[in-house]
């Protein structure tokens, strides 16, 4: 087999009196996925205003994933997550898709997604923890904060000093200020 390239597609969005919810195709060696509108305006408030007002989508009836930053493949894996069936039996994140089903659900602001992808992050020990920090107030990910708040003295101390150059610029004040709070007030108490 030859080297597998990694390419962008379309997402075309069909009438609401479709039953199914996606189909595929490749076209011109492009993946190209139908997906109900209906399904993914009852799921995404983006996509629902995408449909609902005068934008470039509506007019088009799709969704070119170039936009997005992110292959099909992975398009493909948010559509598995949030599909009816997802609701039944929950498709859960794991290490190699939670930070693009991360990305995907801030952007469509499927706020359940963004939930079960916050509590994986907990727990994820193929992430880094730095990196996993980061997250933090990117995507408003309370419960890896929270995570985070209430580390013992001593792992906390331990973080600090070892990310401590990562971590002055990039995250936001209030979680760090908070984070800072929480090992002093630790300290005092201990």
């Amino acid at each position: 087999m030859g080297q597998q390239q990694k390419s962008f597609g379309q997402i075309f969005l069909i009438p609401e009196s479709v039953k199914f919810l996606f189909t595929c195709a490749v076209e011109n060696g492009i993946l190209l996925v139908t997906v109900s509108a209906h399904w993914l305006m009852s799921v995404s408030p983006v996509i629902h205003r995408m449909l609902n007002t005068e934008m470039r989508e509506k007019q088009q009836r799709r969704i070119t994933l170039n936009d997005l930053g992110v292959d099909m493949e992975h398009f493909m894996e948010f559509v598995e997550a949030i599909s009816i069936a997802a609701l039944h039996n929950p498709i859960l994140p794991n290490p190699e898709n939670v930070l693009v089903l991360l990305k995907l659900a801030d952007f469509f602001q499927v706020d359940w997604l963004i939930k079960r992808c916050d509590l994986h992050l907990i727990s994820c020990v193929e992430i880094p923890l730095i990196d996993r920090f980061l997250l933090i107030g990117h995507y408003r990910l309370p419960n890896l904060k929270n995570f985070f708040l209430h580390l013992n003295v001593d792992n906390l101390r331990i973080f600090l000093k070892e990310n401590s150059d990562k971590l002055g610029p990039l995250i936001d004040s209030q979680i760090a200020g908070k984070l800072f709070f929480a090992l002093c007030l630790r300290l005092v108490t201990a």
